[in-house]
């Protein structure tokens, strides 16, 4: 099976490549700087681009392809038009697996103009929906735990943008009761998942939709319980008010920016659609759970040592290969 990854150079991309080189897949890559690779991956090709709309370049990454996974930034121009001129190359090409750059809480729990940083997702979503023959799949993770803890070289998401891990202090700026569960993937774990599904009968079909996994649920006291554990040392915890109170601070943050400056404000939203059960999945749990707290301890181990450990990816259903999905078969190809 030869794969397509188009920004296999990003964080995301390493790890897919890694696991699909492991699961004896052929990968070529797509990227705009070939040299920002580990040469360790060993590639069929690597196509070069220009830019994202650099369409001879994006026919040739997709010629006789299986699949294409789409790691790109989640910026809107890449979530839009660059996911937009990838889909229509893939069309033209003849492919059907398109596995978009979600990795997203569920996006289809909000409407236009609701959240800055999904309306894209949404956008895509729908024109896909409405004028393309391939349907793609799209992966629900939460939050990736890279960001969470806002490490470098991954978005912001610290008290600054409205996020709750502040890197410097170490302390968890929180708002609700800090019971409040959030939902979690380490980026390795999103990888394998994705490699698992893309070689899974579901999306040989073709049919694409909407799919499940994440690496545990923790509450901001669970989580800094587990680090301090790990690291001998503890995590501040400091409660910043209601879940009214961050809805206002959040209303109020953009109502004094504005739509392109909105990464100054987003943080404070994804907040508060966490912890006010917004993008909670209300999927019964099963034993993989019981598994998520010595997850956190190997991302601590990972992160703050640089310690390889290998994990494996939590299971929302009936386990297969190690990985495990949950589609949502209702609602599979409609947002």
């Amino acid at each position: 099976m030869l794969v397509l990854i188009a920004g296999i150079t990003g964080h995301v991309g390493h790890h897919l490549a890694r696991h699909a080189i492991a699961k004896g897949l052929t990968v070529r890559g797509l990227g705009r700087s070939p040299a920002k690779l580990d040469p360790t991956i060993k590639l069929e090709s690597f196509i070069q681009t220009a830019t994202y709309y650099d369409i001879p370049a994006l026919d040739a990454a997709v010629a006789g392809v299986d699949a294409i996974i789409v790691a790109y930034m989640g910026t809107p121009e890449l979530q839009v038009d660059g996911h937009l001129l990838l889909l229509r190359a893939a069309e033209r090409a003849g492919v059907h697996i398109f596995h978009t750059s979600t990795w997203t809480f569920d996006f289809r729990k909000t409407k236009f103009l609701e959240h800055e940083s999904y309306d894209p997702f949404v956008a895509f979503a729908r024109i896909a929906e409405l004028t393309s023959p391939i349907k793609p799949i799209y992966v629900m993770t939460g939050v990736l735990a890279e960001v969470l803890f806002s490490l470098e070289g991954r978005a912001d998401f610290s008290p600054k943008s409205g996020g709750v891990f502040d890197p410097v202090e170490k302390c968890f700026e929180y708002y609700g009761t800090g019971d409040e569960k959030y939902q979690w993937t380490t980026e390795q774990d999103a990888a394998k998942f994705s490699i698992e599904l893309i070689m899974s009968e579901e999306a040989r079909s073709g049919k694409g939709g909407f799919f499940s996994a994440w690496s545990g649920e923790h509450s901001v006291k669970e989580i800094a319980e587990v680090y301090e554990k790990v690291q001998g040392k503890p995590i501040s915890l400091k409660n910043m008010g209601t879940v009214e109170d961050l809805e206002k601070k959040a209303l109020a943050d953009r109502a004094q920016g504005t739509p392109a400056g909105f990464w100054g404000y987003i943080g404070a939203f994804y907040q508060l659609f966490t912890i006010n059960g917004r993008w909670v999945h209300c999927i019964k749990r099963r034993v993989a759970w019981t598994r998520g707290r010595i997850q956190f301890v190997k991302f601590f181990i990972i992160s703050y040592t640089g310690t390889t450990i290998s994990s494996e990816a939590t299971k929302d259903g009936p386990s297969r290969s190690r990985c495990a999905y949950e589609a949502s078969t209702k609602q599979n190809n409609s947002i």
